[in-house]
């Protein structure tokens, strides 16, 4: 078979399926979003499983709906939401591998719990590399398929690959999506435009996730804070920054941020608990729990490691 067709052909695009990796870094000056993988844990097993380096692109699933058709034998594994996916109709395993024949057909249903899947494939998939990643961001028309979602008729190139063996995530790694969340956070240097009062009820509220969020960002409900101005010089942003507008409601900003914001600034949620929140669903609860700088970048360090191999 020609190199041009080994891949996979697009049935059904779902609701928002998309190329990621973990993201394009160092592009901000020039107002390109970072994008990537909304939970890089699922993400990062989901290569795993694949035999892949962390960083290579997969398919992520937002909610469901996608549905493909292999050109070729290959080996795919699937991870995080379970979508309950099909292989020829037949309901086949989450945080495992699969050997797919040529004109096999998988297919994913939508999450009740959480709200990524990840589809990887031996070798990664075959996308343009724009701007230092393989990510789409459909708001800049960027990466990807033509920078945008993908859609019935989109082809895309794999290498054809498959592992002699299968693989399964132990269930001692494989995270559990609840209705629950506490967030780490790394105070901020504009902690001081909020009161002793105002920090009190930020790490004492129990918050709530109604559904208003996505890929830019979550807004969350619960009772309100006030800083002490309503608006600062808009500066850069980063992962998991927690703005909190003149609503006084918490907006943890995510993948595809704006890249200079105006509002207050509490703190920062960790990363690694940003890839938790992603993953919650409309109704869960939030809990903010403060830790210090060094503590947050033990989590980090930790994390790389683990998907070191």
């Amino acid at each position: 078979m020609s190199q041009k067709h080994v891949g996979f052909t697009v049935l059904k695009g779902g609701v928002q399926s998309t190329i990621q990796d973990s993201g394009r870094i160092g592009f901000c000056d020039i107002g390109l979003t970072q994008s990537g993988a909304m939970d890089e844990t699922a993400f990062g097993y989901a290569n795993k499983l694949a035999g892949n380096a962390f960083n290579t692109p997969v398919v992520e699933i937002a909610l469901g709906g996608l549905a493909l058709i292999s050109t070729c034998k290959q080996t795919v594994a699937i991870t995080g939401a379970d979508m309950h996916p099909t292989l020829n109709s037949e309901p086949i395993g989450m945080w495992q591998t699969h050997r797919l024949e040529k004109d096999d057909v998988i297919r994913f249903g939508f999450a009740s719990k959480g709200q990524f899947a990840y589809l990887s494939v031996a070798g990664g998939f075959k996308t343009p590399f724009a701007y230092g990643s393989f990510s789409t961001s459909v708001k800049e028309g960027l990466g990807g398929i033509d920078g945008r979602k993908l859609i019935e008729g989109d082809f895309l190139p794999t290498q054809g690959k498959c592992l002699p063996l299968k693989r399964r995530l132990p269930s001692v790694l494989i995270p559990s999506y609840s209705d629950e969340a506490v967030l780490r956070v790394v105070k901020g240097y504009q902690e001081a435009l909020f009161d002793a009062r105002a920090h009190e009820t930020f790490f004492t509220t129990t918050y709530r996730y109604k559904g208003e969020g996505d890929r830019m960002g979550y807004r969350l409900c619960g009772e309100k804070i006030v800083p002490s101005v309503t608006g600062i010089l808009s500066e850069p942003i980063c992962y998991g920054a927690i703005q909190i507008p003149s609503h006084g409601e918490p907006i943890v900003l995510l993948k595809e941020r704006q890249t200079i914001g105006g509002y207050p600034k509490i703190g920062s949620v960790i990363a690694v608990d940003c890839f938790k929140l992603a993953q919650l669903n409309a109704g869960g609860s939030i809990r903010f729990q403060s830790v210090t700088p060094e503590e947050a970048r033990a989590e980090a360090l930790a994390f790389r490691a683990h998907f070191t191999f």
